[in-house]
């Protein structure tokens, strides 16, 4: 059984962790419609070198949730796990979990470096596609087609190709712990239609910072990226070749070895 570590965030939340590995704290943040699971073909080339702590976000996995629902808590959430951790934290997350780290990097103060995967952020305010989208999800999962919602958020938001959203569905385990969960995708696209990013906000983030971007990758991704660099001093950008927004799962030591070598 999984040893898992807990952090009560600042609404009473308990949040809870899986801990896996050996070496320094590394705090992993999934993104939108995943959860711990996500991080499976990846774990076993980080174990060897860091304490792996899987968080699962709030209403899923081993951590639990509220019925009222805002970003901040996100945020807040994040930051109780990593000033709960005992040591200097590295950190890495992905897509609405990078934004919810790299918003938490603000609020916590035992980071000792920051790793962002393609950070989900509302840069398509007005898009129309998108806005259906996020309507037509919330219809699906009040009719309780937890899969569709899953899928129509990867196609439509993530911009996956059916080849990549069979090679998800093929993982059973993580699968069925995605629809599981599928109830919280709507919720989060919502609030995050009401977030603006500005990335000057983050100039002043004093920690190690690294911006992993898919050759791939289309959609808010590069923009995004190329704004943290103009604004954080010292940050970097690394292209993953031949990938997209999901490396963890298409090319899961690649990915490694760009953590390795920024957190060791």
């Amino acid at each position: 059984m999984d040893k898992v570590f807990t952090a009560t965030s600042r609404d009473g939340t308990r949040l809870g962790c899986v801990v896996d590995g050996q070496g320094p704290p590394l705090l992993m943040l999934h993104g939108t419609g995943d959860t711990h699971l996500g991080w499976r073909r990846i774990r076993p080339h980080l174990t060897p070198h860091f304490t792996l702590y899987l968080m699962d976000r709030r209403g899923r996995g081993v951590s639990d949730d509220r019925e009222e629902y805002a970003l901040e808590r996100e945020w807040e959430d994040a930051a109780a796990v990593i000033d709960a951790i005992p040591e200097p934290v590295n950190v890495f997350a992905h897509s609405f979990g990078a934004m919810c780290a790299l918003e938490a990097a603000l609020l916590a103060g035992n980071i000792r470096s920051l790793c962002v995967y393609e950070p989900s952020v509302n840069r398509n305010t007005g898009n129309a596609k998108r806005e259906f989208t996020i309507d037509e999800m919330a219809r699906l999962s009040a009719l309780g087609d937890r899969d569709g919602v899953v899928t129509v958020h990867l196609r439509n938001i993530i911009n996956a190709s059916d080849e990549t959203i069979e090679k998800q569905r093929g993982q059973k385990e993580a699968w069925a712990a995605r629809t599981a969960m599928a109830h919280t995708m709507p919720r989060e696209l919502q609030a995050l239609r009401h977030y603006r990013f500005d990335a000057q906000r983050f100039a002043t983030l004093g920690v190690p910072l690294r911006v992993l971007l898919g050759e791939k990758s289309v959609g808010h991704g590069p923009g995004t990226a190329q704004s943290l660099l103009e604004a954080v001093p010292g940050s970097e950008l690394v292209k993953l070749e031949g990938q997209g927004h999901f490396a963890m799962l298409t090319a899961p030591d690649l990915l490694a070895r760009k953590l390795i070598e920024f957190f060791r």
